[in-house]
């Protein structure tokens, strides 16, 4: 698994990157992909991943689910492409 960082390492840096690549991936005309966002309030987050730094009271973080078994076959590409939002590319 690949894993992108933000930073700094806070939760208004983590909310902001989630909110971008929602916002990013749903308004592509010619490649859309629609994620959600889960809140987690600070308390629960940094004690999960202490070198975050809490400097607000929650933060959205991207989530997704593939309800379908026949939506497995999608995966390798949606993880890709969700993969490029994250580093800033389309």
């Amino acid at each position: 698994m690949t894993r992108r960082a933000v930073s700094p390492a806070s939760l208004s840096a983590i909310d902001a990157a989630s909110e971008r690549v929602m916002r990013e991936g749903m308004t592509d005309r010619h490649n859309p992909v629609y994620l959600s966002v889960l809140r987690a309030d600070a308390r629960s987050f940094v004690r999960r991943h202490p070198e975050v730094v809490a400097d607000r009271a929650d933060a959205r973080v991207l989530r997704s689910v593939l309800m379908k078994p026949e939506s497995e076959t999608h995966l390798g590409p949606l993880h890709a492409r969700v993969e490029r939002l994250a580093a800033g590319g389309n």
